[in-house]
């Protein structure tokens, strides 16, 4: 059955995807394709000095996956908390090349793919953020990314991924109320080969890497790595006729690893990625292509770099790490996404920041385990972002001025440079007690952290070409008028933050576990520049009617009828969020360790929860306010079966109720009094999170007798899906004329992915594909007013079709 599974897999990848067009990647992989690759395991004495505990064995994929933490006081597979590990093994097969492959893969986890890398949101349980600051943080060996930009680069040879949800604040401090996403490399101390690939696919899909890991001798190490990717895009701008998301992608990394003496280790790396290509394929929700003649795009050069040093003693080790990061990216938008020339974007960033980290920890070997840490950054990101109102806009602006008005130029620009420096300090502890009131498997965790955090912005801002020209009625008089206005200032604010966390767990057997535990977290706040849109426009139309001669001008407000306007910090600031997580769950290995079971029940609270708001339905830029409170509970299950060794099935199901519990928000139209009508969206369902996510596969290895054409058939089928998700915090569309809205969610869906893969000796020839039934959905859908006509469209950007491609390997054992 499982050999018949995978012949009709394969003929329906060649079946699916046989035109001329897409076969020529095909075999332009098969001829020109190559792998080299070698992974020299650790010796087996190797392995037995190892702690056990130490070690996670992904025993479905049959594959040992060695861990460690430089700060955790429980072992990583036994930790109180929910916690996935992803392996080589497993990216390899799904084929995931980067952080969004891994959505809805782990329960509760979901990266939702907005149009380009200048924004990578990762939501966990219901919590996340589309814009801004990130609720979950991300780690490269132990070295923190400050910016959701850099989240999103090519893999290469990863060692494992660890994936924590829940809050945790204590040891990782800000920006983890949802959970943490670890990256670990592979090292040249323990992994020595050479690896290059060529893959090449339909719609363009063509990449490269190349990677050597060699000892230096017998303490010292060295990696190098390159890889190359591009694809043609997949959406058409039928404006231009050309594709809008089309992209290449390019990096290399370095790692050196210098054991000095058997208790002091020394780690340095660097990592480079470019990316450039078109971006944000937003598209008419009647439409299946783009149309819009601006330009759309994104360029980023991203350095991450570390230094780590470890020091063991008697009991005891010391880790430093200190990590450097730099970022330079530009995005151009076409901001009314339509042919019509009224509104673009344009956004440069350049971002250096700075961290160092010192822990002292015990060795968990003993009843009592323990750690000290300290952690400072520095972040200096510099922001310049010209917005351009152009000729339908400004000829829109003119037609709601009096005929004696006019403006001089058919373009009205508004450039804006901002820097945004923050810097922070924390003191961290966390103890674990085991063997609790004498019960053998008994333990307790608690610990404490003390955040500081000091952010400013400093702006300077203006308009260009907002003259008028007044011709006074009855008068042979021109009066030309300079209403250009200029915003100029800085603010900073401080806040401190103290987070505990709390936990019990109890062992029955070295394979099970049951545990209950509560952590709080934060998420930083800040300023945001990209309300200074909104404020430089209300600023160009008050110097308009400032600048009008006596009687000319609009009638000031009677006494008692003034608006209160709140001040610009009270617009551009924003305070942090911060979150509860409880949660109950479990580890169960039975069978003899053919079956196990992970569960987890949570409930997780948040106060002043920030959330993006497209300011007059888009026309405006967007702002980050706190908007009250949110819950979000739920469950997760995990069940992995492999009663062979060569065939394994799993499956992963999350769900999440999160819901505001307190938000009202102040719309744009106005009541039969003349006031703001306020809107209660209280109970209403968090937008861009998915209530549902699930994830089931199988793995099937069968061997051929020897002498045959090939020695053994590695096949892989998976589904993934995820919905509902709501699209905008009224979970329903903008009333318009005799229409109260309708809801607005897209409905879940799921995507089946595969592969095949004939080894032979050295050789494995693989064929795999993404989506392979051609699933339709949207991957994101937002609502934006046509400035020119009033009415409110609604814009998506659709999911990516089939994807299917070959990639030869050839293997040398050194």
């Amino acid at each position: 059955m499982i050999d018949g599974c995978s012949k009709m897999l394969f003929l329906c990848i060649l079946k699916k995807h046989s035109t001329p067009d897409h076969m020529k990647y095909l075999f332009l992989a098969l001829s020109l394709s190559f792998n080299i690759y070698f992974l020299y395991p650790v010796e087996p004495e190797t392995v037995k000095e190892t702690n056990p505990q130490d070690t996670v064995k992904v025993y479905y994929l049959d594959e040992v996956v060695v861990t460690s933490s430089v700060k955790e006081t429980n072992e990583l597979k036994n930790m109180p908390t929910a916690v996935s590990v992803v392996s080589p093994k497993q990216l390899r097969d799904k084929q995931i090349e980067s952080l969004p492959g891994l959505s809805a893969y782990i329960p509760n986890f979901f990266i939702p793919v907005y149009g380009s890398k200048v924004s990578t949101p990762i939501y966990i349980r219901g919590i996340g953020a589309r814009l801004g600051a990130q609720t979950v943080s991300m780690y490269v060996d132990n070295v923190p990314s400050f910016n959701p930009s850099a989240f999103d680069f090519e893999f290469q040879d990863i060692q494992r991924i660890e994936v924590l949800r829940g809050a945790q604040g204590t040891l990782y401090g800000r920006n983890a109320i949802g959970g943490i996403v670890n990256l670990y490399t592979l090292s040249p101390l323990t992994f020595q080969g050479t690896n290059l690939s060529v893959t090449g696919g339909n719609h363009g899909h063509l990449s490269a890497k190349v990677s050597n890991y060699s000892k230096l001798g017998d303490h010292f190490g060295i990696s190098i790595g390159g890889y190359y990717k591009r694809d043609d895009g997949f959406f058409m701008n039928n404006h231009t006729g050309k594709r809008v998301d089309a992209s290449e992608n390019a990096g290399g990394r370095v790692k050196l690893e210098w054991e000095m003496t058997p208790s002091f280790k020394a780690l340095l790396f660097g990592n480079y990625d470019y990316v450039s290509g078109g971006a944000f394929p937003y598209m008419h929700k009647d439409s299946t292509a783009s149309s819009f003649n601006e330009p759309s795009s994104y360029d980023r050069h991203l350095f991450t770099n570390g230094l780590s040093l470890d020091f063991s003693g008697n009991g005891y080790s010391i880790h430093s790490t200190t990590g450097f990061q730099y970022l330079k990216d530009d995005m151009k938008m076409d901001q009314d996404y339509s042919p019509k020339s009224v509104f673009s974007i344009r956004q440069m960033q350049e971002q250096r920041s700075l961290s160092q980290e010192i822990t002292v920890k015990s060795d968990n070997s003993r009843r009592y385990r323990w750690v000290w840490g300290t952690f400072g950054f520095y972040d200096h990101r510099e922001i310049d972002t010209p917005v351009a109102l152009k000729e339908e806009m400004v000829a829109f602006l003119q037609s709601h001025m009096p005929g004696f008005i006019t403006y001089d130029n058919n373009r009205i620009d508004l450039p804006g440079l901002y820097t945004k420096p923050s810097k922070g300090a924390a003191l961290f502890h966390q103890s674990t007690l085991t063997d609790l009131f004498g019960l053998n498997g008994l333990s307790a965790t608690a610990g404490l952290r003390f955040d500081y955090e000091h952010t400013g912005i400093d702006f300077s801002t203006e308009s260009q070409g907002g003259d008028i020209t007044v011709r006074v009625p009855g008068r042979d008089m021109i009066i030309p008028i300079d209403a250009d206005t200029l915003i100029e200032g800085s603010f900073n604010k401080s806040f401190w933050k103290v987070l505990p966390k709390f936990a019990l767990k109890y062992e029955f057997s070295p394979t099970s576990i049951i545990y209950l535990s509560a952590s709080k977290g934060y998420k930083t706040g800040g300023y945001n520049e990209q309300i200074f849109s909104e404020v430089l426009q209300d600023a160009l139309e008050e110097s308009l009617k400032s600048s009008m001669p006596p009687g000319m001008g609009a009638p000031p407000a009677a006494p008692g009828e003034e608006v209160a306007k709140p001040t610009l910090e009270e617009q551009l600031s924003y305070d942090p969020e911060t979150s509860w997580t409880y949660e109950l769950g479990g580890r169960y290995e039975m069978l003899d360790r053919k079956l196990s079971l992970t569960y987890a029940l949570f409930y997780s609270s948040v106060n002043d929860i920030q959330i993006i708001e497209l300011r007059k339905q888009g026309t405006t830029g967007r702002t980050i306010k706190n908007a009250g409170k949110s819950k979000s509970k739920g469950v997760e299950l995990s069940l992995k079966y492999s009663p062979f060794n060569n065939f394994s099935v799993y499956g992963d199901y999350g769900f999440a109720d999160a819901r505001f519990t307190d938000y009202q928000f102040e719309g744009n139209e106005l009541d039969e009094d003349g006031n703001l009508v306020v809107h209660d969206y209280s109970g209403n369902y968090i937008p861009f999170a998915p209530r549902h996510t699930l994830s089931l596969g199988a793995s099937y290895v069968h061997h051929f007798a020897n002498r045959s054409l090939i020695d053994r058939l590695v096949t892989n089928i998976h589904f993934s899906g995820v919905g509902k998700i709501y699209w905008t915090e009224s979970n329903k569309t903008t009333p318009q004329e005799g229409d109260a809205g309708v809801a607005l969610y897209q409905p879940f869906y799921g995507l089946v992915n595969g592969s095949i893969a004939a080894e032979k000796g050295a050789f494995s020839l693989e064929f795999w594909a993404k989506n392979l039934f051609n699933t339709d959905y949207h991957s994101f859908l937002f609502e934006a007013s046509d400035m020119t006509t009033g009415k409110v469209n609604q814009f998506l950007q659709r999911g990516n079709p089939t994807l299917a491609g070959a990639t030869l390997r050839y293997t040398i054992s050194r």
